[in-house]
């Protein structure tokens, strides 16, 4: 039987249509002449660009003639139409800020946003009412530590830019005349404002925490949707047409949407002085030759250390049963209703405190959702500690970016360190599901070599487990899911259960890009079902997996293994803080909580921890008890410590073509080939390559983070449907002192948060300068006719990490606390290392492997015995060590 592969079917369709496309290079829609960074850094004046002829959008300048997104409305689920329709209702009086700061908030939002005339955007109203409803609580799940709350920051800039105003011989800013409202801009971008309040802040993070807020507003708005394009939140319809379509003139539409004009002098694309905001020129393009000699070394070096078993080649029948194939002891997916998304919880059991059950979990998401159902299913008596909600998708989720704030963690975190990290929605959730709720559905395996990168590379640590420990549990996960993709040709090759999902525009300009230099790509794996799978309908490409997946087709603990353990008798306690776990000497006892503000006790035979990598050393830390003085697990200073992210990356490129890189999963086309280490590049490990699918909000911080504002970030935003976004995942090492520890700040229950605090090694800078590089050059080969880049940080792990010894971990290789007898650390923070991975997948293997060693009575009793170290063998990357 001939299996379809979709990259080799779009490499035969590239052959046969793009001769018929003609490139006119005085189009000015297919070409970059008319973008900021191509015209030596100056925007056009926006009475030059091309207008909505029909008025639908007041003061809007987009590319689409009558496109009125609200035509669709129809179209959206009701509780996504009600919040969008809210934003058109006039706001009233401001309930957070006081008049004068509202003037002179909005006048700078004015310059930011290039709204120059009336009617406006009403920005600010969307600003003032979330610090309204935040209170004095955390707003966006992070505060920077040399700065003070969010609310304050606002009132100070407000503050700070009337002086600054005032010291360039105006009234206040919102009578200073233009150019010297985008001088006060620019200078306060920089971080160059000084004097006042200017010195009390750091200006560079001050200005992050306002504009952040502003692009939220303005491109959460429907007007600011029919300027770019966007085709909103499509549900239950989705959408048809994910292609390039060469063939079509390079626009393939849904019905609905409207062409892009071309009514336009493209002499008129002149540069304006008196509209300034873009900081960066265009580089220069990357060499060719260095491209493929890069690639080719990266090649050899992933293919010499790739793992193929024999046992692999014996799997066949799973190419031909591909999307057939159930998990085996998972009922979740026959459990949903088929009609309602929410878990069905009406035969869920009840425990009281008073019961020690057999296993108590904190925290629902990959590591505590996955032990619970394996648990249940052995006949133990489970309760999950869940501080957040139960979702119900219908009711709870809204496809929006503005409005899903709520499934994100934004209660207050200190985050400090040279390089801090942005926390939220960045990494953080919040609910049954966890974070896993709102991730991109991108499900990896961590390589072989990651289990043993001191023994391999002289970096990092090695696990006191191999990768061949947990590479069944890897495929068992990937059924339950269930995973995506194309057969897998790095570290351990295998297969995936369901077939690649189609791909769309941007992916296929990806593959375009890498086969001119030798760099292989494959479609997925993504933990969303393609094809129905039990009763979950199948993923209709609507691009919202980071905003939660209200069809239920992209996998989260919530829909995969919660079901199951609830219909084998595990209570889901949500809305339950835990607060400290108790200590007998060595043993856990239980864990205080807090539900419905009372503070209650849970009684258990064992514990586990599972909150990830900030909240579970928080706990442990706000566990201090006699005995335990400086927090559970702490005795040797080692909670905390070691918590990694992943240099992430974004790179985007502008192309001729509509893409519309919305319409499909954000990660859809991938790369592990530069994964492993290469001594020539300078540094070590690596890093992978996949493709995102920002929303217009995503997509303007993008543009925003290299410098492009006012003009300039209109200009390009209302290229949306043009540019495709490329993320690098880079693996950064662990370090003890990017660690958790408490932070003076208390939360809404009287406890500490926590504070993390990361600064990059040279290894890590060098790595990411890299990655960029190289993905700047990928864009470029597949015809980018302009690129962005910027900088940012995603996915937890480490804090609690498993090893040989309680000097050097907090845990051991069975994820037991040192010093205790039967507390158990299972979530991300138990590992060593961080991979270039995504690394959903890895954590809830680790809690599967644990599960079966609890069921097989493989756990030893009493507290766990240090291991000596040795070094790993190289033979260990090939095969179950002997």
């Amino acid at each position: 039987m001939t299996v379809s592969d979709p990259v080799s079917e779009f490499k035969k369709s590239i052959a046969q249509t793009a001769s018929s496309q003609p490139f006119d290079p005085n189009d000015p829609f297919r070409s970059a002449a008319h973008l900021p960074k191509q015209r030596g850094g100056q925007a056009p004046d926006p009475n030059y660009l091309p207008r909505q002829r029909a008025g639908i959008t007041p003061q809007m300048h987009g590319r689409y003639p009558d496109y009125d997104i609200l035509s669709q409305e129809n179209a959206w689920d009701e509780v996504t139409r009600q919040v969008v329709l809210e934003r058109l209702k006039t706001y009233g009086q401001p309930k957070f800020f006081s008049l004068g700061e509202w003037r002179t908030l909005s006048a700078f939002s004015d310059v930011l946003l290039a709204q120059h005339t009336e009617p406006r955007v009403d920005v600010l109203a969307y600003v003032d009412a979330k610090l309204h409803k935040a209170g004095e609580g955390g707003v966006d799940g992070f505060q920077y530590d040399d700065l003070p709350s969010d609310q304050d920051v606002w009132r100070q800039v407000a503050r700070g830019l009337n002086d600054s105003a005032q010291g360039r011989g105006a009234a206040n800013y919102a009578e200073a005349p233009q150019q010297v409202k985008a001088g006060i801009l620019s200078d306060f971008m920089d971080g160059t404002l000084s004097g006042g309040v200017w010195d009390q802040l750091s200006v560079k993070r001050a200005f992050k925490v306002v504009s952040r807020s502003l692009l939220e507003g303005f491109y959460s708005h429907p007007w600011a949707w029919n300027e770019v394009g966007f085709g909103g939140p499509a549900y239950p319809r989705g959408y048809m047409r994910l292609g390039m379509a060469l063939g079509e003139g390079g626009d393939q539409r849904e019905p609905w949407e409207k062409p892009e004009t071309k009514d336009i002098n493209a002499q008129l694309l002149r540069d304006n002085e008196a509209h300034l905001g873009s900081k960066q020129k265009a580089d220069e393009p990357e060499d060719i030759h260095w491209l493929k000699s890069q690639a080719a070394r990266a090649e050899r070096i992933s293919r010499a250390l790739a793992a193929n078993p024999p046992q692999f080649r014996g799997t066949g029948y799973k190419r031909l049963l591909k999307g057939a194939i159930q998990p085996k002891a998972n009922d979740s997916a026959k459990l949903l209703h088929v009609h309602k998304r929410a878990v069905p919880q009406d035969k869920m059991k009840r425990y009281a405190d008073t019961d020690e059950v057999d296993l108590l979990i904190v925290g629902a998401g990959a590591g505590g959702g996955v032990l619970a159902q394996r648990m249940a299913r052995a006949g133990w008596k489970v309760v999950v500690l869940e501080g957040g909600p139960f979702w119900d998708p219908d009711k709870d989720w809204v496809s929006d970016e503005a409005a899903s704030h709520h499934i994100y963690w934004n209660g207050k975190r200190v985050i400090g360190g040279e390089n801090p990290v942005e926390m939220g929605k960045n990494n953080s959730g919040h609910g049954v599901g966890g974070s896993m709720i709102h991730y991109a559905g991108y499900v990896p395996r961590f390589h072989p070599s990651d289990f043993m990168t001191q023994s391999l590379d002289g970096v990092g640590a090695d696990w006191p487990i191999s990768y061949w420990d947990v590479a069944r549990h890897y495929e068992a996960c990937e059924v339950e899911l269930p995973a995506a993709g194309q057969d897998w040709p790095w570290g351990h090759i295998h297969r995936y259960t369901h077939s690649a999902h189609p791909i769309s525009g941007a992916a296929e300009r990806l593959i375009i890009g890498a086969d001119k230099f030798g760099m292989a790509m494959r479609v997925g794996p993504v933990g969303i079902a393609n094809g129905t799978f039990g009763n979950r309908p199948h993923c209709i490409y609507r691009g919202f997996c980071l905003q939660g997946c209200k069809v239920n087709a992209k996998g989260s603990p919530l829909v995969t293994h919660i079901p199951d353990a609830i219909n084998h008798g595990a209570e889901i306690r949500a809305n339950s803080t835990a607060l400290k776990v108790l200590m007998d000497g060595s043993k856990a006892v239980g864990v205080e909580y807090i539900r419905g503000g009372q503070i209650r006790q849970q009684k258990a035979k064992r514990v586990a921890v599972a909150g990830y990598s900030i909240e579970s050393p928080r706990l442990l830390l706000n566990s201090a008890q006699p005995g335990w003085e400086g927090g559970v697990g702490n005795r040797h200073d080692q909670v905390g410590r070691y918590v990694m992210v992943q240099g992430a990356p974004v790179v985007m490129g502008r192309f001729p073509e509509m893409l519309r890189t919305y319409k499909a999963p954000p990660p859809e086309v991938s790369t592990e080939q530069f994964y492993e280490t290469d001594d020539q590049r300078g540094f070590k490990r690596g890093f992978s390559i996949q493709t995102t699918g920002p929303l217009p909000i995503g997509f303007a911080e993008n543009i925003l983070g290299e410098g492009h504002w006012g003009d300039a970030l209109r200009e390009y935003a209302r290229d949306y449907n043009h540019w495709v976004s490329i993320g690098g995942l880079c693996e950064l090492l662990p370090h003890p002192e990017n660690r958790v520890t408490l932070a003076e700040v208390k939360d809404h229950n009287g406890l500490p948060v926590a504070r993390y605090d990361h600064t990059l090694h040279q290894n890590d800078k060098d790595n990411i300068a890299y990655a960029k590089k190289f993905i700047k050059g990928l864009l470029e080969q597949a015809g980018a006719q302009d690129i962005i880049a910027t900088e940012r940080f995603a996915h937890l792990i480490g804090g609690n990490r498993m090893g040989y010894t309680p000097e050097d971990s907090v845990c051991s290789s069975d994820h037991k606390v040192w010093g205790t007898q039967n507390l158990f650390i299972t979530d991300g923070s138990a590992c060593p290392t961080q991979g270039s991975a995504n690394p959903a997948l890895t954590i809830m293997a680790l809690s599967s492997r644990l599960g079966e060693r609890f069921s097989r009575n493989q756990v030893p009793d009493g507290e766990p015995t240090p291991q000596p170290k040795k070094t790993k063998s190289r033979a260990e990357l090939f095969g179950p060590p002997t």
